[in-house]
């Protein structure tokens, strides 16, 4: 994920893993303003794999549970194999690695469907870049103007969503959004496209601006 500082706007290259699960205080290498960052709001959670007990305890006479199905002796190779990549998925963060993965290993892709990880997120291949803002005063109001690039890193056109610029107070937590739509529909392989956007009076207590690729569902 990129992490903007908030203070003088240097962006950096951060792995999601490093920030946990509930986010840690960062320092800017550029001018040393610390902040605490929270991870993306789709980092995976880690759980815990429990291991089914060895021999099923059978049910005292007159209970009303279901019954439990004996066990086969072997598991098919496929069974092995999403169990494998679930437990990759939880451990490394395989969620959020999914299309690096398959870009490494085609292959990977028949394993995601096994477990039901055939949905793409709608920024894939995508990237944004030199995102800027500024301000100005029309009219005895206050305009911040927010723009940037997209750009696709991939080796095929891509469909572009919605870009969500979000207003974030020191604790985080956002003040205000909205919707920014690229100029275009789709980018092709390589190509970069640029985006602008202005809003007026900006709430008293927000600190930075946010700007990551709208999540459809």
């Amino acid at each position: 994920m990129i992490v903007t500082c908030p203070s003088c706007a240097t962006r950096y290259l951060v792995d999601p893993v490093a920030l946990g699960e509930t986010g840690r205080m960062v320092r800017c290498a550029r001018c040393t303003h610390a902040w605490i960052q929270a991870p993306p709001e789709d980092m995976p959670k880690r759980v815990d794999v429990i291991r089914p007990p060895d021999e099923v305890t059978p049910i005292p006479p007159g209970s009303n549970l279901p019954a439990i199905p004996e066990r086969g002796n072997s598991a098919s190779p496929a069974g092995w194999i999403a169990l494998v990549l679930a437990l990759v998925v939880v451990i490394g963060g395989g969620l959020a690695g999914r299309n690096q993965i398959v870009a490494a290993w085609p292959q990977a892709a028949q394993l995601y469907d096994l477990v039901g990880l055939t949905q793409e997120s709608p920024a894939q291949g995508l990237e944004l870049r030199n995102v800027r803002q500024s301000s100005f005063v029309e009219n005895e109001q206050t305009i911040v103007v927010v723009s940037g690039e997209i750009a696709n890193l991939s080796s095929r056109t891509v469909r572009l969503p919605n870009i969500v610029a979000r207003v974030m107070d020191k604790d985080e937590r956002i003040l205000e959004s909205w919707i920014l739509t690229p100029a275009s529909t789709q980018l092709g392989p390589g190509e970069t496209i640029e985006f602008s956007d202005r809003f007026a009076d900006p709430p008293k207590d927000a600190v930075r601006l946010l700007v990551v690729f709208e999540r459809k569902g």
